[in-house]
Order: C-alpha cells, then structure tokens, then sequence
C-alpha cells in the first residue's frame, strides 16, 4: 500500500479521516512517534461517530481536496 510504503520511508503525511476525532483520542505506538516528529498530522473535517458506515464518493472528493489546499498553503 502506498500510505504504508511512504510512512515506513519517513515522509511527510497528511491523513484525513471520515470518522472526527473525540476529545480524548491520540495515535498510539509508530503513529504517536511519526505525529510527535511532526511526520504525520492526522486531521477530520466530520465529527466523530460511533456507526460503521462506508465512506461515500463525495466525502473522499471532500477530503482529496482538503488535502490539496492544504498541501498549497505551506
């Protein structure tokens, strides 16, 4: 998988997610290291839920193009 081959080789990441982040939630082990050497932001424009739902097309143009505006604003 391309994520994973990237984030073993040390680069820079971006994840945005389909389900928001609670309060209380951090990366635990390899994510928790690579976010605290500023390798991985982990970000959600959504509010976190508990349903397990299947991540529409429109959500994943959403996010796609969050991730470019972000990545332009540097």
């Amino acid at each position: 998988m391309l994520l994973r081959a990237a984030f073993n080789e040390g680069l820079p990441l971006i994840y945005l997610q389909e389900n928001g982040l609670t309060d209380l939630v951090k990366p635990s082990g390899a994510r928790m290291e690579a976010c605290a050497r500023g390798q991985l932001l982990i970000l959600s424009p959504w509010e976190h839920h508990n349903e397990q739902i299947t991540i529409s097309r429109n959500k994943c143009l959403i996010l796609n193009d969050l991730t470019r505006r972000i990545c332009e604003n540097d």
